[in-house]
C-alpha cells in the first residue's frame, strides 16, 4: 500500500516560517507590546506565539477566556501571575497555564519590564481580538473612563474574554 501526501493548495512563504529575533508583526497593547512568533493563521488557527515585552506593573487584569488557553513562559524578569485566586512570583525558565474557564492575570514586577513567550491555544480568536485593540487603540489604561472601560469589556466579552474588573 503507498500512501500519499497531498500537497497544500498554498504553500507558507519563508517570511511566515522564520521570524528573527527582535523580527515579527508588531502590536502595541499600551503597558506591554507583542512580536507575532507563529501567526495563528499560518498554523491553521491552532497557536499563537507571542513575544511579549513587559513594563513594570505592564499586564493584563483578571479575565477568563472561554474559548482558548495561555501559557506564558518567562524569558527574563519577573511576573506575578494570578490564577483561579492564587497567586505565584515567575522568574526567568518558569512557566504559568491560564486555561480556559479558569480566571488568571499577570503583571511585570521587575524594575526594568520583563519578556515571556505567551502561547494560545487555539489562537485564531485572540489574535483577532488583539490585533483589534492595537489597530482601533482600545487599550485600557490608568485615564480610560468608567464608559470606555464598559465598551471594553463588552468588546472583549464578544471574543469570549470576560474581564474581571472588581477582582
Amino acid at each position: 500500500m503507498t500512501t500519499t501526501l497531498e500537497t497544500p493548495q498554498t504553500t507558507p512563504s519563508l517570511d511566515t516560517l522564520y521570524i528573527a529575533a527582535g523580527l515579527g508583526q508588531y502590536v502595541d497593547l499600551g503597558n506591554h507590546r507583542a512580536r507575532v512568533k507563529a501567526n495563528a493563521d499560518t498554523m491553521g488557527g491552532d497557536l499563537l506565539l507571542l513575544e511579549i515585552d513587559a513594563d513594570y506593573r505592564g499586564g493584563v487584569p483578571p479575565h477568563v477566556h472561554s474559548l482558548e488557553d495561555e501559557t506564558f513562559y518567562v524569558l527574563e524578569g519577573t511576573f506575578e501571575v494570578w490564577i483561579a485566586g492564587e497567586k505565584v512570583e515567575l522568574g526567568p525558565g518558569d512557566t504559568a497555564l491560564g486555561v480556559r474557564n479558569v480566571p488568571h492575570a499577570w503583571f511585570c514586577t521587575s524594575p526594568g519590564g520583563g519578556r515571556l513567550l505567551l502561547a494560545v491555544t487555539p489562537g485564531s480568536n485572540f489574535q483577532a481580538f488583539a490585533m483589534k485593540m492595537a489597530a482601533d487603540n482600545i487599550v485600557p489604561n490608568a485615564n480610560t473612563s468608567k464608559e470606555e472601560l464598559v465598551e471594553f469589556t463588552k468588546f472583549a466579552l464578544r471574543h469570549g474574554i470576560e474581564m474581571l474588573l472588581g477582582e
